[in-house]
């Protein structure tokens, strides 16, 4: 069973996390049994009609556009045979004979329909917006598909990466090892699919020994499982930034509603700023450098202090291509994370990659911390 998602062309670079929610959008299908994922780019603007779309693939996934996409819906509900029609409930416009997808604020955001042996999703706003109507959708339209096309249906296990591809050694045996899907996600962490069958044996075990790695039960980019946390547990949160420039604070604000739980960003790229922003010692900053544990340290604590936060994580290093030295190559990065109780998380990254990637891995590293400052049951599963 395969799946094809037709997104505008471009639209992935347009947001720090992709309209379509790639990759843990994959992630989620291949949950749901789908087992080939395929791409299709094409102009917003272009009429399209998913019947000529292989039959290899049972479901089509579109990415429309609310500012473009009249023309596309349009034709898609004119291939479906599909038309519009008012709701007898809002007395809004709706697709008459398919299950309508709703955004957060509860209107019609789209629309799924299981027509001439296809199922069929329209997104107007992105779906990772909408990705848990998607799901309740596909789950519902499944129903309906002969269960020899249905795929094997899997749970997923996130894991904090250390720097390079996940190894499985010792913790799967071989017989799971063909059973189970390991992903090397773009953001350093791995997911592991497991099936259904041994998802709840196999991860206590991974649980036993992974630790606080072992942290996500459902694929969802880390902002935005790190922010569902801090709402559940009423925390707030600080970010005093160096070689990321804002990065962290951008990946944390990326998500609807993260006023509920981001104070503060403090930007401090230069030593100078880190004096009159952050109230970092001269003294400190020439004696231990500016990337050192104290200065990381120091720069969590004011950042806490400063925004009066619950949490607060700090980074400072080497982004490069320049900058780096034999005894702090570029990727050198020092981290910190704070709470009010005084618990403190420090950490030392060595990052590889261009300064893009450093500067991401880093960001990343540093919504671990946060997560793993947690109270006891929401860090992990």
């Amino acid at each position: 069973m395969k799946c094809l998602i037709v997104v505008p062309r471009w639209c992935e670079s347009e947001a720090l996390i992709p309209p379509t929610g790639r990759p843990h959008l994959d992630l989620a299908l291949h949950c749901l049994g789908f087992e080939g994922i395929g791409v299709w780019e094409l102009d917003p603007e272009a009429p399209f009609d998913p019947t000529t779309v292989p039959e290899e693939f049972a479901l089509v996934l579109v990415q429309g556009r609310e500012d473009t996409g009249n023309r596309q819906r349009r034709s898609i509900l004119s291939s479906l045979g599909l038309s519009l029609g008012l709701d007898a409930g809002s007395g809004r416009l709706r697709v008459v004979g398919a299950r309508p997808l709703l955004s957060e604020e509860g209107t019609a955001a789209g629309f799924a329909t299981n027509r001439r042996g296809r199922m069929v999703i329209y997104c107007e706003r992105p779906i990772w917006e909408l990705l848990g109507e998607v799901i309740l959708a596909i789950k519902g339209m499944l129903v309906d598909i002969p269960h020899n096309r249905r795929g094997r249906t899997m749970v997923c296990r996130l894991l904090e990466g250390d720097g390079g591809p996940f190894k499985t050694d010792g913790l799967l045996s071989e017989e799971e090892q063909e059973q189970c899907l390991i992903r090397n996600l773009p953001d350093g962490d791995a997911a592991i699919l497991i099936p259904d069958f041994l998802g709840e044996s196999l991860t206590h075990r991974l649980r036993n020994r992974l630790g606080k790695r072992l942290y996500g039960d459902s694929p969802l980019p880390l902002e935005e499982w790190l922010g569902r946390r801090l709402v559940q547990a009423g925390l707030r949160v600080a970010v005093a930034e160096s070689c990321t420039g804002g990065l962290i604070s951008a990946r944390i604000t990326s998500i609807a509603g993260s006023s509920r739980y981001f104070i503060a960003g403090y930007v401090t790229y230069a030593n100078t700023a880190k004096q009159q922003a952050l109230n970092i010692p001269e003294v400190l900053l020439n004696r231990c450098g500016a990337v050192s544990p104290e200065v990381a340290l120091a720069m969590a604590r004011n950042a806490l202090r400063a925004a009066d936060s619950d949490l607060a994580v700090s980074v400072t290093g080497i982004a490069g291509p320049e900058g780096g030295s034999s005894q702090k190559p570029v990727g050198t990065v020092r981290l910190a994370a704070v709470d009010r109780q005084g618990a403190i998380i420090e950490q030392e990254g060595h990052y590889a990659g261009n300064r893009e990637s450093i500067r991401f891995q880093t960001s990343q590293t540093a919504l671990h911390l946060l997560r793993r400052m947690l109270p006891g049951g929401l860090w992990g599963i």
